[in-house]
């Protein structure tokens, strides 16, 4: 009858602190991500505002901030500046009036930049936690 039973858990304790090193590996690749998203996002829906008859200067005003919070949410706000004169008719271009007299129908043109990148940014995402993974030893 045997004493007892030894297992190695070496490989077990390096993956353990391999993946206790991915988080601080994928915040700036996370944040890369984001960036170039963002990027993405922003000119798509100038290049569509660009194209409108009356709002075609609206297009400079739309801008976009990402934000690091407390070091671990990552942030990114993308529409128009209302600090600029470009970006004060933004509510307007991609809201509309319909209840105004003239019915000015929305735009929509920031929601369709961002969801014409969804795919792009989930891979951008995906690249991101394969390189922190690798960064790590996984």
């Amino acid at each position: 009858m045997a004493d007892g039973i030894n297992f190695d858990l070496s490989e077990l304790t390096k993956l353990s602190a391999d993946l206790g090193d991915v988080p601080d590996n994928v915040g700036p690749l996370i944040n890369s991500a984001i960036q170039f998203t963002s990027v993405n996002v922003k000119k798509a829906a100038q290049k569509s505002v660009g194209r409108r008859k009356h709002f075609k200067g609206g297009a400079a005003g739309i801008d976009y901030e990402v934000k690091v919070v407390f070091g671990q949410l990552i942030q990114s706000e993308i529409g128009y500046n209302k600090d600029t004169d470009a970006g004060k008719l933004g509510n307007l271009i991609e809201f509309g009036a319909p209840g105004s007299k003239n019915a000015l129908a929305p735009t929509s043109d920031l929601a369709n930049a961002l969801h014409a990148n969804e795919a792009d940014f989930q891979r951008g995402l995906n690249k991101a936690l394969t390189k922190a993974e690798k960064r790590a030893g996984l």
